[in-house]
């Protein structure tokens, strides 16, 4: 008997300082912190969290307020801390727009895994290539972009992902991969590249590059035919 009356005031303590956790203006949030955003502006991260200054800390539906943050799909990850007494900290880790693929007069911007994040009516980051010879018919912001070809598809990817490493983003201006026996780079400064097929891209993209780095210095123009 008396170890139940002891279970009972234990219970009735427990609910008094959940009463007091959740009611107490000691826990209200006044701070907000988004890290990590580029894309997304933190005032956007927070309306879509539906996390408010002034709510109680304990109060907060992580879940639910990451689910709805994932609706932007520049969002990769999320993480959501609280710091008591009164801080959230909402961690962002975004993708990021590796290349444009042309559709009727505006560009679809594709991350490395062929995602689309946004559709603009012109290129905003000249450091990237554009895309050229993929044949989609629908497409839907915040998918996986669905083409015809998924071979073909499936290089672009790859070399997006070689160009990447070699970190060679910001010299390549336009990919052609409409035939995949005679895939095509356009490079800055008047300099083409023909690899041919997609064997062995992790080379021709490594080999390519230092040739073009080689090229440059000696101010000359032209294609280099890997094919």
């Amino acid at each position: 008997m008396r170890g139940r009356f002891k279970y009972v005031v234990l219970l009735f303590i427990i609910c008094i300082f959940t009463a007091f956790f959740l009611s107490s203006s000691f826990f209200q949030i006044k701070f907000l912190t988004v890290e990590g955003n580029n894309n997304i502006t933190r005032e956007e991260i927070i309306k879509l969290s539906s996390i408010y200054y002034g709510e109680n800390i304990f109060r907060i539906n992580k879940r639910n307020s990451m689910k709805s943050i994932f609706q932007n799909p520049y969002v990769k990850m999320i993480n959501i801390k609280r710091n008591l007494p009164n801080r959230v900290i909402i961690e962002i880790i975004e993708r990021d727009i590796m290349a444009y693929v042309p559709y009727v007069g505006s560009y679809l911007n594709i991350d490395e895994e062929g995602m689309i994040l946004e559709i603009n009516p012109a290129i905003t980051h000249t450091d990237l290539p554009v895309v050229k010879g993929l044949k989609f018919e629908t497409f839907k912001v915040g998918e996986i972009l669905n083409i015809e070809n998924k071979e073909q598809f499936s290089i672009t990817i790859q070399l997006i992902k070689e160009i990447k490493n070699a970190e060679m983003l910001n010299l390549v201006s336009e990919i052609d991969i409409s035939d995949l026996s005679d895939i095509k780079l356009k490079i800055k400064d008047g300099i083409k590249a023909n690899l041919g097929s997609a064997d062995k891209l992790d080379y021709k993209i490594s080999f390519a590059k230092s040739i073009v780095e080689d090229v440059k210095k000696q101010n000359i123009k032209g294609t280099i035919e890997m094919s």
